[in-house]
C-alpha cells in the first residue's frame, strides 16, 4: 500500500513463530528469521510537521498471562491482561522521510493459532493526512532441523518424541496448557544424520535433547514446508529397479535367493524375478519391497 505521503508494507495475516521478530528489514536482516513490517512516512511539504501514531491491540490467545513485546521509540509490554494503547509523537522536517521503528516481538511461550490483532493509526497534527492499518500476527508452529549420528535418525527421533510426551504429563500439573512440544517428526530415508521437527517452541526441543544420546543439536534458524515437501510423498517401491537387475529376495519363502528381474508391475508395484541358483528356470512374482537391489549395493 503506498500514498504520496506513505508506504506501508504489512501483510494482512503475518504467521510467526515463538520468539521472533517482526520489524523493518535492514541489509543484515535479509537472510535471517526476521519478517518485513515497513513502514514509511513522508513529509510533503516545505515545512517541519508532526505525526501521531497510534497502536490499539486485540487479543485471541489460550494463556491470558503469556505477554508481547512492542516497540515504538519506547519499549511496551502487552497482554490481555495488561492491554494498553501506544502513542507516538513523530516530527519531520519539510520533504523527509522516516521509517518508522515499529517491531512486535512474539511471546516465547505462546501457543498455536494465539493472535494479537493490531490497529496502526497514523494522522499528521494538522489533519491533512490520516492512515489506518489492521492486521493480524498468528503464532504458528516452525520446522527445524536435528543433526545426530548417522544410521541412528530414526532412533534418536523416536527418544526425542518419548522425552517430548514424558515431559508434557510432567508439566501439565503444573500448567493446565501444557502440550507436546514436539508436534511431528520427519526422517526421511534418504536424509543421513538429520531429521526435522515441527515445535512451537525450538528453545524447548534444545533442553528435551539435552540427554539423548546421538543428539547432536540443531540447525540455526528455520525452514519451509515448501523445502520438505519432495519428502511428504513416498516414491512408488519400484522406483529404480529394471529389467535384468540383480536382486536378493528379503521376504517369503525364497528369502536369501538371488534373482534377477524379468518383468515389473509399476501399477501393482509388483516384479517378477527369475531364480539365479535354481535348476530349472522359475518365475516368482514378488512384491517390490520384497527384494533388495544387489546391483546398486
Amino acid at each position: 500500500m503506498e500514498y504520496d505521503w506513505l508506504k506501508c508494507d504489512i501483510r494482512d495475516v503475518i504467521d510467526a513463530g515463538c520468539n521472533k521478530k517482526i520489524k523493518k528489514i535492514n541489509e543484515k536482516d535479509i537472510n535471517s528469521d526476521v519478517m518485513p513490517i515497513n513502514v514509511v512516512i513522508k513529509n510533503i511539504q516545505n515545512t517541519k510537521r508532526k505525526f501521531n501514531v497510534n497502536l490499539k491491540f486485540e487479543f485471541n490467545q489460550k494463556d491470558p498471562q503469556i505477554e508481547w513485546k512492542i516497540i515504538l521509540k519506547n519499549d511496551y509490554t502487552i497482554s490481555p491482561k495488561d492491554n494498553k494503547e501506544i502513542g507516538e509523537e513523530i516530527d519531520i522536517d519539510g520533504n523527509k522521510s522516516k521509517e518508522l521503528d515499529l517491531e512486535i516481538d512474539t511471546p516465547r511461550g505462546g501457543y498455536i493459532n494465539d493472535e494479537l490483532i493490531a490497529t496502526l493509526k497514523i494522522d499528521s497534527e494538522d489533519n491533512i493526512n490520516s492512515f489506518e492499518k489492521k492486521f493480524t500476527v498468528k503464532l504458528s508452529p516452525v520446522i527445524t532441523i536435528a543433526k545426530c549420528t548417522i544410521g541412528k535418525e530414526l532412533d534418536i527421533a523416536m527418544d526425542l518424541s518419548n522425552h517430548s510426551e514424558k515431559d508434557k504429563e510432567e508439566r501439565k500439573g503444573k500448567n493446565e496448557y501444557a502440550e507436546n512440544e514436539v508436534m511431528a517428526i520427519m526422517s526421511p530415508h534418504e536424509i543421513k544424520g538429520y531429521f526435522f521437527i515441527e515445535t512451537m517452541h525450538v528453545d524447548r526441543i534444545e533442553v528435551l535433547s539435552k540427554d539423548i544420546r546421538g543428539f547432536k543439536g540443531l540447525v540455526k534458524g528455520d525452514i519451509d514446508i515448501s523445502e520438505i515437501e519432495k519428502y511428504l510423498t513416498p516414491k512408488p517401491a519400484v522406483t529404480g529397479l529394471e529389467m535384468g537387475t540383480l536382486v536378493e529376495i528379503i521376504e517369503g519363502p525364497f528369502k536369501g535367493e538371488r534373482a534377477k528381474i524379468t518383468s515389473i508391475d509399476a501399477a501393482r508395484e509388483e516384479v517378477t524375478v527369475q531364480l539365479i541358483e535354481s535348476m530349472v528356470p522359475i518365475p516368482v512374482t514378488v512384491k517390490a519391497e520384497a527384494i533388495r537391489n544387489l546391483d546398486k549395493t
